[in-house]
């Protein structure tokens, strides 16, 4: 570290080394099976910057000598944090909330259902979920009282963002207005936001989840959403997660992934229902 001032002024100077970057890649591969192909190399030099703007560090083989140390240990996760943010917005991929509004709902109307968003971000999709579900619901008199959404992520950021619950207005373009009347709230702020109602903030549990470590949670559930997440990996750990992901699944249940990945392996028997959605074969339970 340096307490140099034109030093850490100079920081723009430093070259991320690609002894130093096939170690980054290491590192966060073992930690997250997140693949960071040699095509990030530029992204992750800018991202590990605020580390060492942050730190006053002026190298980044020390940076990443000093994360594997036991001193470091609470600043690997923030390591982990500044690699794993990333950008979605409300009603992405809008046709999967179609489906899940005119097709999904009508089943689990009336009954204890579980349901997971894996890799939510910054929320906007288990808060997209809640509200289709709600509507849905409403609109067959039923109450959501037996929607359960449980919404997981790797980055300590985001889950902060989610949490809250509170979007400022620039990230609320993709909201129909009838929406945001109805299920958000304009904060009394200097910086204008919205903040999400509580009886769908209430419908969502927020938690960390390193997709590659063991699965704390108990299914089966009804609608697993992993949209976007699985490119970031490599063939073989996305056919785990998978397989995983069938195992969790009760029968009849969902997957939802995003249309530039895929289901293929010989370890389930999802079938296809719709783009970037697939259905595991049987009846769901009651």
């Amino acid at each position: 570290m340096t307490g140099n001032g034109s030093l850490h002024a100079n920081l723009t100077g430093i070259v991320l080394e690609q002894d130093d970057f096939e170690k980054v890649r290491r590192l966060i591969y073992a930690y997250s099976g997140i693949n960071m192909h040699e095509g990030k190399h530029a992204l992750v030099r800018a991202r590990l910057m605020k580390r060492l703007r942050e730190l006053r560090m002026d190298s980044f083989r020390d940076y990443l000598n000093y994360i594997e140390s036991e001193e470091g240990s609470a600043e690997f996760l923030s390591f982990v944090d500044v690699l794993t943010t990333n950008k979605t917005h409300f009603f992405r991929e809008n046709k999967h909330f179609d489906f899940i509004r005119d097709k999904v709902a009508a089943e689990v109307a009336g009954r204890n259902k579980k349901w997971w968003s894996a890799g939510c971000s910054s929320g906007e999709e288990p808060v997209t979920l809640a509200i289709t579900l709600f509507e849905s619901l409403k609109s067959m008199n039923t109450k959501p009282t037996g929607v359960k959404i449980l919404a997981t992520d790797l980055s300590r950021e985001v889950l902060g963002i989610a949490k809250a619950g509170e979007y400022p207005e620039n990230r609320m373009d993709d909201v129909p207005q009838e929406i945001k009347r109805k299920y958000f709230r304009k904060q009394a702020s200097i910086s204008a936001s919205y903040g999400v109602s509580p009886e769908i903030m209430q419908m969502i549990t927020y938690g960390r989840l390193n997709l590659l470590a063991e699965w704390p949670m108990k299914g089966p559930f009804h609608v697993i959403m992993c949209r976007n997440v699985m490119i970031y990996f490599d063939r073989k750990t996305q056919q785990q997660l998978i397989s995983r992901f069938y195992n969790l699944l009760e029968p009849g249940g969902y997957l939802f992934i995003g249309h530039s990945e895929s289901v293929s392996g010989k370890d389930h028997s999802f079938v296809n229902v719709m783009p970037a959605v697939y259905q595991k074969p049987g009846r769901p339970d009651s």
